[in-house]
């Protein structure tokens, strides 16, 4: 008889990273991270419910979308593209890829890549991060002439520090030219910035942005 091979399921793969995320969470946050443990085990692997599930904003019709892909600017619909040429920043009640004020944590980490998170410790970091400061994934990671390691663009940073998390998604608004790295800053950028209450793990403000 032939040996049957066994294909490794890419959905468990990824639960299985969100779950060494949210354990280093846990550890960047501290004291604050003991106390929310049995709240996370519970609401995000024993899907008990939230209580912020019932304040939860509408959910909008989430644009198609790619989990493996990164965040850019087509992830926007037609108005917010519009309005961040007017404001180049503001708070949303509903987010890219369908996520709303009031949505876990774990549901950004499942509608986003973490390509690099199994090649990188919690405490390895770029020079442009603090020390809790976790790469969800980059274009390129590399060291720039300063002599630090830098996250390209398009990249996710998810941050935890003094009991904030913030995930932040960073996308040049066109491709850049065949060669761009330490000069990367001279171009459009548009972000996307999910705040997270640490008692609940569930968002609690989203906010659009555009610069150079």
């Amino acid at each position: 008889m032939s040996e049957r091979r066994r294909r490794t399921d890419p959905r468990k793969k990824r639960k299985q990273r969100r779950r060494k995320l949210l354990t280093n969470i846990l550890i960047g946050l501290g004291g604050i991270g003991f106390i929310c443990l049995s709240f996370l085990l519970s609401a995000l692997f024993f899907r008990m419910p939230s209580e912020t599930a019932a304040v939860s904003a509408p959910k909008a019709t989430p644009m198609p979308y790619d989990a493996e892909r990164p965040f850019t600017m087509m992830d926007l619909t037609i108005e917010q593209q519009q309005q961040l040429q007017q404001q180049k920043r503001f708070h949303v009640s509903d987010g890219p890829r369908g996520i709303s004020i009031g949505d876990s944590l774990e549901k950004i980490l499942d509608r986003y890549p973490s390509k690099i998170l199994d090649q990188q410790s919690f405490d390895e970091q770029t020079g442009e991060q603090s020390d809790e400061q976790q790469i969800l994934y980059c274009s390129d990671y590399y060291l720039n002439d300063s002599g630090k390691m830098t996250a390209l663009p398009p990249r996710g940073l998810l941050n935890v520090d003094s009991g904030s998390i913030t995930v932040t998604l960073l996308a040049p608004v066109v491709p850049y030219p065949p060669g761009t790295k330490d000069d990367y800053g001279q171009y459009e950028h548009v972000s996307c910035i999910y705040t997270i209450n640490p008692e609940t793990m569930s968002v609690s403000s989203i906010v659009l942005g555009i610069d150079n």
